[in-house]
């Protein structure tokens, strides 16, 4: 009996690291060609490590999106952000570390390179925002020193997916060759047929979506003093039903939230049904409510 040849294909753990709004998740999204994690322009947007998985034809990979490394941290959800990505750093077989060269180097950086430095896996500078790093914006002599120290350099714009592939391409290189056989073992997050993998329920997709048009729509006047919690999904045939509700710490941003003849909210609500609408194919009526629970933060590092 002759036995079947056995298949090799690339396969591994990819960690994307960075400070705050080096692009990190707009990259993830641009790499999936579809939207996997919510973006903002505030700091803090990413709040936990979420894993999303890439197949072509070369293999597959397991790509971990990681909160942004903050100097400075006062508050519970802060301290909590700052431990997630050095967790997740040592599963990877590559780290990905973004740096934004239209920005000068900060000691944020220096502490994301510090993390990167301590990692024994293979690692790739990725030099984002090119198309923001233009005269006076361009920072990148800034960062040149360091490329000695990564297998591979390469210049991309995520938000324009320029070079993305060539980025994708540069990962295959590093990953090891696994037996076809054992890679779907090593997946530990089941993937839905035509879709990316995504480490997270539907609810709590739901209350990221939801969080990222509150940032987008209140921008810097309640920074991180908002969580949103899903409390009902329900598939009503003609529509799905979603209740949600946006906790806040205290009255005067409750305030701000709602906005004066409850502009904000409608605002936020109307912005994530439309897209939740898009990505569903279905009809969504969402219901938000906004709550003051000083608690909330315990329950967010509680998780």
């Amino acid at each position: 009996m002759v036995k079947s040849e056995t298949i090799k294909k690339k396969f591994g753990r990819v960690v994307i690291l960075g400070r705050p709004n080096t692009g990190k998740s707009t990259l993830l999204n641009a790499i999936m060609s579809q939207k996997v994690a919510i973006t903002s322009p505030l700091p803090q947007t990413t709040r936990k490590n979420s894993r999303v998985v890439f197949s072509d034809e070369r293999g597959k990979i397991i790509f971990s999106d990681t909160p942004g490394i903050i100097n400075k941290i006062n508050d519970l959800v802060g301290k909590r952000v700052n431990t997630e990505a050095p967790k997740e750093l040592g599963r990877g077989n590559v780290i990905v570390c973004v740096v934004d060269i239209s920005r000068p180097k900060s000691d944020e950086e220096n502490k994301v390179i510090g993390l990167v430095r301590k990692s024994d896996s293979r690692k790739i500078l990725v030099y984002n925002k090119t198309d923001a790093a233009i005269g006076s914006k361009d920072h990148m002599a800034e960062y040149n020193y360091l490329e000695d120290e990564f297998d591979k350099v390469i210049s991309v714009s995520a938000i324009k997916e320029k070079n993305v592939k060539g980025l994708i391409n540069y990962i295959f290189e590093l990953l090891p060759e696994v037996d076809e056989e054992n890679i779907e073992k090593d997946i530990e997050i089941t993937e839905a047929k035509n879709r990316p993998v995504i480490s997270m329920n539907s609810r709590e997709y739901i209350a990221e979506l939801i969080r990222e048009k509150a940032y987008l729509f209140l921008r810097k006047e309640v920074p991180y003093s908002i969580n949103v919690e899903v409390t009902k999904v329900q598939d009503k045939q003609k529509l799905i039903l979603i209740q949600a509700t946006i906790y806040t710490t205290a009255d005067r941003y409750k305030k701000m939230v709602i906005g004066k003849g409850g502009k904000k909210i409608k605002e936020i609500g109307y912005n994530a049904r439309k897209e939740l609408e898009l990505m569903s194919r279905r009809k969504i009526f969402l219901e938000l409510t906004v709550q003051i629970d000083p608690h909330w933060p315990e329950r967010v590092i509680s998780n």
